[in-house]
């Protein structure tokens, strides 16, 4: 029998964790961290146009691989080339499994965007993940960092991003225009639209807001829910659908011909569904076929119905 009572023991993980204020700041972390700087990355040609901005800010020196179609990477051509750091997106809550590429001596650098938690599914030796709450909850900013390696962490400052306020502002004119009848939509609108420019003019690397920390800490995902309506999307839509099934449920997508024409005419419907991603410097035919379903719980179902009746409508 073990002892009853006093402190809970806790086996402690065999990762560090940090947080800072979003991904874009997680990335620039790691490449001012140690001589990340001086590496070579290899990158997917899908990826946010924010990520190459950073690259090129930070002057690394990077390559790109292919993304396939049905969201795969082009393992063969990966392994024929010379990098230091491969960086991986594990799409839309879906790791991508690396067994078949040699990591020896390479650090795996994942961007977990999509997911609210993650694992070293791929049991690199020299790991660095990090997702993105403000992309897959109600935070206004926040990011969780994973990683064995040694990162130098006083390069996060001790104090909140500028635009985590004017975020959280914006959420709070947009609740009481959905739910009051307060302010009109062009308030919370312009709110965001400055919140976005103040994050994009952002260079330096700065903590997790106090609100996002606690808003996490009470917080959980309905994964039940999530899957659900995933599984409900799937059957009515396979022949869109991309992945068969995820490990973390935040999208549903989908690979539409006629994309952009299906998304402005949802938004006659006030449904205003993401796309991710609308560009790069890359050519990928992705770009302009991905559109995103979120699965968030936020949604009574009512909604949800109404997105999907609306959905089958328009790809009939």
């Amino acid at each position: 029998m073990r002892p009853i009572g006093g402190e809970i023991e806790l086996k402690l993980t065999d990762f560090k964790v940090y947080f800072t204020d979003s991904g874009r700041s997680s990335i620039r972390l790691f490449l001012r961290s140690g001589d990340n700087r001086y590496k070579k990355y290899l990158l997917p040609n899908y990826f946010c146009e924010v990520i190459e901005n950073i690259f090129v800010e930070e002057k690394i020196t990077y390559s790109f691989y292919d993304v396939f179609e049905d969201l795969s990477i082009d393992e063969d051509y990966i392994n024929t080339q010379e990098f230091d750091v491969l960086y991986v997106i594990n799409y839309f809550g879906q790791y991508i499994a690396l067994d078949n590429i040699n990591l020896d001596n390479k650090i795996l650098l994942e961007d977990n965007v999509f997911f609210y938690d993650f694992t070293n599914q791929n049991n690199a030796k020299q790991w660095y993940a990090f997702n993105s709450y403000r992309k897959i909850s109600t935070l206004a900013d926040g990011s969780l960092v994973k990683t064995n390696l040694t990162i130098d962490v006083d390069k996060i400052l001790k104090e909140e991003a500028s635009f985590t306020n004017e975020k959280y502002r914006a959420k709070a004119i947009k609740y009481s225009y959905i739910n009051k009848n307060e302010f009109n939509e062009q308030e919370y609108l312009n709110k965001f639209s400055y919140a976005e420019e103040l994050l994009d003019n952002q260079r330096d690397v700065y903590m997790i807001s106090s609100k996002s920390l606690y808003l996490l800490s009470i917080s959980s995902i309905d994964e039940e829910i999530r899957k659900k309506r995933f599984m409900k999307l799937k059957f009515l839509f396979s022949e869109f659908s991309i992945l068969e099934n995820v490990d973390n449920y935040s999208f549903f997508i989908m690979k539409i011909l006629k994309r952009d024409t299906i998304k402005n005419k949802l938004m006659q419907s006030n449904i205003f569904l993401p796309v991710h991603w609308l560009k790069s410097t890359q050519d990928n035919e992705l770009y302009n076929l991905v559109i995103s379903v979120p699965l968030f719980e936020n949604y009574n179902d009512d909604e949800f119905d109404y997105l999907i009746n609306s959905l089958r409508d328009l790809l009939k």
